[in-house]
């Protein structure tokens, strides 16, 4: 549809001739009173009133417009919300219809029309008046809490006042020139979330504010927080702002960027494997009509294929080192018994730990900071001197590769050793640098409020130093992190190496061409802050000097002899500051000596990454100590909710005896592989307790009875038999574990591709004796309506049929239906469970199942066990039982890879209304459900996209472990999926685990 353009919010808020619609008058209300607060209160209540005013805005900005939008991302929550509530809906709505109709025209323009656009348009600008609403108030608020501090500051000298002020209206004039720049470029759409609620075809431009620092508008859009501070020169100012601001950060890190990532990035796992298999079925429909011309040629072909199969199989197989352990990076990957990772414990312990205890237990400072001093100082010039020389010298002529050969190794070991070398170097500049912090802090009689500035200060520029870190690990990688560039210049020379040598200026490299040299020493100024040492700015200046060295005559020469044309001369920032000067004195101060061919690379990766999320959000800092309070948390939640529950049981009889017919709800798992594996066989008699086993990763059908006026809301949920102590009320969670079983269009108004819980349908309707009780109704008799060839034998469904409404009636009118549990709503952990078939969206429980054993079966059965169904049928005898055969364990491997990564396929199909399949009018809906398998085969890569992201990992890693007995770490299948490893390079490694394990252990595998 075309996209109506929409009015600017000041404009259409404060000009006095533009009209004023109920949501403007509520805004610039409740604007006034943060006026009123400001001029009426005496000074000390105005302060809290006002502080705690921009608390409360503050939090509805980042708290609740961040829960609506991640609502809305991932369960398109507002607009179902306004679906099912029918306000925009004129044969439903009503005056609430008639009254948003309203405010909405009256803030558009000529080219709106209400009724012509799409639902999510609309939502989104009713979205809009409460954005405006909370962003306005949470600038006033902010704006006058300011005002109530002017004059905090006790400057010793009127010239520091005059800094102070200046600096501040600086860093305002910049604030305000980034988001009008931001603005410029990515207009209302962006600004409002547009995205969240529906997709525009336009083309994107990335420039202005955009080049010179990552998500502007969340970092340094916010400079005018500071310049508040400063112009106040109030402590409270300052760290009010930054507590808003790391809000900010929270907000960007846990809605926008994930909203980013799975729109313009990387999709979701099941929206990628949803996607390929479309295409595989579109491909194999095209090559079915296609003509083979010539046989020789295809023959050639598949002899081809499978030689360059066989070449990358055995290429990756050689190098098992570089593909299945990742390196140590710092302390990333660290291996306790890998004997470089104990070595450099050892270094740590003995140049770093034992001085600084020799330190403790003496209390002689002065000659462990000597001592520090001179260590720091000799591994700053190792890293950056000798380990710079050895890197130009390799540049040059290959020198240690070279000495490598010479003495019996290659160019893999001698990348492996420079690796190991490099990163030790690292880690002691930083250890050593650490001691030198330790042994010179002082602090003395200092005031509080400037220990704690200094504090504040040198912790933040820590944290940007470890953000910065990673985010260029995240563009570089391994191979771009250790200058493997260095080392090889063929993608087929190193394991780690990229598949073409190219520079590509994402993430932080968008910004700065190189920030090492520019920021990467933060840290240390830092420490220095928070030690009061001159001694350690001394030495982070050492070190940056020296780095800049390291840069200047190593890596840049190298730079331009390998890629040449492809390095660039400006950075964002610098190219960002040349436009606006030439923007602002109106004329070309500056040229744009840019290389064409770097800026045409960078233009079409911009226009591929909308919006990319290369970078790490300096948040992760935070999130990665709140477990031990979310274990605390959750413990205190059970706690709570099994004193809810007992509570709860003393009233839920009298809640369940209003439902009519409950002894006619009933739910049974239907048998499994593990039931048709036993049966398969000739004159096979299978255990009964196996109809009630299932193997980790299959699928789960569950057959369901309820009667027919049943709230379309019942659910069906799994949890482990021993959960839930009440057999009316369950008191946990499912954790994602349950599916609705008869779901209509207000609860499919939340679906989104590849959800697992819209899963349940109905396959008949049932006419049960009113006498039936709780037997269920396996042996009742019944005139039942099958969905398959849509005929009605007996009788016909009535809307609400029950013994209330016709108290002569013998029967009761039942529907019969399904349920599939699959990828994410089933437990993915070997155990017990049970199934609850809930009430109406509550907890409260209708019927049971009986207890279930998810299991594994034996390796060699997981072919057939977890196969399709020719798998199931094929004879035993031509099923491999050699469990160190590769080629039959790759083809377990696949099926152990498919079940662990399967993601559910459901569409919702609208039902006409003579349908007799518990259809109340035209218009309803049934779904329609498959499971999606990703991989087809055992040459494929083991993820879906080349990537795996930690839970994907674990839960591979779980699988593998379970049926095959041998335990991978979630960070070697992370990274051997990112260097390519097919299933089959999978399965040789569990042969050799296998092997290795076998001969010292008494487990049967």
């Amino acid at each position: 549809f075309a996209v109506p353009k929409t009015r600017d919010m000041l404009q259409s808020l404060f000009n006095p001739l533009t009209p004023k619609t109920s949501f403007d008058m509520f805004t610039l209300a409740m604007l006034s009173t943060h006026m009123i607060v400001a001029f009426v209160f005496p000074l000390a209540t105005k302060r809290w009133i006002l502080m705690a005013a921009f608390a409360f805005w503050r939090l509805c900005y980042n708290g609740g417009l961040g829960w609506i939008l991640n609502w809305q991302s991932n369960r398109h929550g507002l607009v179902a919300l306004f679906k099912r509530s029918g306000w925009l809906d004129p044969n439903r709505g009503g005056k609430i219809y008639l009254w948003l109709k309203a405010e909405l025209e009256a803030k558009m323009g000529p080219d709106y029309s209400f009724e012509s656009v799409p639902i999510e348009f609309n939502v989104w600008l009713l979205y809009r008046q409460l954005v405006d609403l909370i962003l306005l108030n949470d600038f006033a608020a902010y704006f006058f809490l300011c005002s109530c501090y002017l004059g905090s500051a006790n400057d010793s000298e009127p010239w520091h006042t005059y800094l102070r002020i200046s600096g501040g209206i600086i860093l305002l004039a910049f604030n305000l020139w980034v988001k009008v720049d931001a603005h410029r470029v990515v207009k209302d759409y962006a600004w409002y979330w547009g995205d969240f609620f529906f997709l525009v075809e336009q083309s994107l431009t990335f420039d202005g504010v955009f080049e010179m620092a990552p998500h502007p508008m969340y970092s340094i859009g916010y400079a005018g927080y500071y310049g508040g501070s400063l112009i106040t020169g109030s402590y409270t100012i300052f760290y009010a702002s930054l507590a808003a601001h790391m809000l900010q950060f929270l907000f960007l890190s846990f809605v926008e960027n994930p909203h980013i990532e799975k729109t313009y990035e990387r999709p979701p796992l099941a929206v990628q494997v949803i996607q390929k298999s479309r295409n595989r079925r579109l491909s194999s429909a095209a090559s079915d009509n296609e003509e083979i011309t010539s046989g020789s040629i295809g023959d050639n072909m598949a002899h081809a294929n499978v030689a360059a199969t066989g070449e990358s199989r055995s290429s990756i197989r050689e190098r098992p080192a570089g593909l299945w352990h990742p390196d140590l990076i710092v302390f990333k990957n660290f291996d306790l018994f890998r004997a470089s990772d104990i070595l450099i414990v050892l270094l740590l312990l003995y140049s770093v730990g034992i001085p600084a205890g020799f330190m403790w237990a003496t209390g002689n400072k002065r000659v462990v900071l000597v001592y520090s001093i001179i260590q720091c100082v000799c591994w700053i010039l190792f890293r950056t001197l000798v380990l710079g020389f050895l890197l130009r010298q390799q540049s040059t002529n290959q020198l240690i590769t070279r000495w490598f050969i010479k003495h019996g190794g290659n160019g893999e070991e001698a990348f492996s050793s420079w690796r190991a070398v490099y990163n030790t170097g690292t880690i002691m500049t930083y250890g050593s640098f650490g001691l030198v912090g330790i042994a010179a802090y002082h602090w003395g009689n200092a005031l509080v409020s400037n220990l704690v500035l200094f504090h504040t200060l040198g912790l933040l520029l820590i944290a940007f130093h470890v953000w910065s870190s990673r985010s260029v690990y995240e563009v570089l990688g391994d191979f771009g992190w250790f200058y493997g560039d260095f080392f090889a210049r063929d993608p087929s020379m190193l394991s780690l190496a990229p598949a073409d040598f190219k520079l590509y200026y994402t993430g932080i490299y968008r910004y700065l061409n190189d920030p090492e040299k520019v920021i990467g020493q933060a840290a240390f100024y830092g420490l220095a802050l928070i030690s009061r040492s001159w001694a350690v700015f001394a030495l982070a200046l050492f070190l940056q000097t020296c780095s800049f060295l390291f840069n200047t005559y190593v890596e840049t020469p190298h730079m331009q002899k390998i890629y040449g044309a492809q390095v660039r001369r400006d950075s964002g920032i610098i190219r960002t500051v040349k436009n606006a000067v030439n923007k602002g004195v109106g004329q070309s101060v500056f040229v744009d000596g840019q290389n064409g061919a770097a800026d045409e690379s960078e233009k079409q990766i911009l226009r591929k990454q909308h919006r990319r999320r290369e970078s790490l959000s300096m948040v992760d800092l935070l999130t990665s100590t709140t477990r031990p309070v979310k274990d605390m948390f959750l413990e205190t939640k059970g706690l709570l909710s099994t004193t809810t529950a007992r509570l709860a049981e003393k009233t839920l009889p009298s809640e369940l005896s209003k439902i009519d017919h409950l002894d006619l709800y009933d739910i049974k798992p239907l048998p499994g592989a593990a039931w048709k594996l036993a049966s398969s066989g000739k004159g096979a008699v299978p255990n009964k307790a196996l109809r009630h086993v299932y193997y980790l990763g299959e699928s789960i059908r569950v057959s369901w009875q309820a009667p027919a006026n049943h709230s379309r809301r019942d659910w069906v949920g799994i949890y482990p038999v021993t959960a839930n102590f009440s057999n009316q009320i369950t008191t946990v969670s499912s954790k994602g574990c349950y599916v609705y079983t008869h779901p209509d269009d207000n609860l499919l108004a939340e679906m989104v591709v590849g959800d697992s819980v819209f899963a349940g349908l109905v396959k008949g309707v049932a006419s049960v004796k009113d006498s039936l009780g709780s037997a269920g109704y396996a042996s009742a008799p019944a005139s039942v309506t099958g969905l398959a060839n849509g005929t009605e034998r007996n009788g016909s469904f009535a809307k609400g049929s029950s013994r209330k409404k016709n108290p002569a009636s013998a029967t009761v009118q039942v529907l019969r239906g399904e349920a599939l549990f699959s990828s994410s709503a089933l437990p993915f952990k070997v155990g017990t469970y049970e199934m609850r078939l809930h009430h109406g969206g509550t907890h409260a429980v209708l019927a049971q199942s009986k207890p279930f054993e998810i299991t594994v079966c034996e390796a060699q059965d997981i072919v057939r066990a977890l196969g399709q169904q020719e798998d199931l049928d094929a004879p035993e005898s031509s099923v491999q039982n050699g469990l160190d055969d590769v080629e039959y364990l790759s083809q377990a491997l696949l099926r152990i890879i498919n079940k662990t990564f399967s993601v559910t396929d459901s569409r919702a199909v609208a039902l006409s209304a003579d349908s007799p399949v518990g259809v109340d009018d035209a218009g309803d809906v049934a779904v329609q459900t498959e499971v999606v398998e990703p991989l087809e085969s055992v040459e494929d890569v083991f993820s879906v996209d080349g990537a795996l992201d930690e839970k994907q990992a674990r839960r591979l890693g779980y699988a593998i472990k379970m049926y095959l007995g041998v335990e991978f770490a979630p960070d070697v299948l992370t990274h051997a999926a990112k260097h390519g490893a097919t299933v089959m390079d999978v399965a040789k490694r569990v042969v050799e685990a296998r092997k290795a394990l076998f001969a010292y252990s008494s487990a049967t595998f």
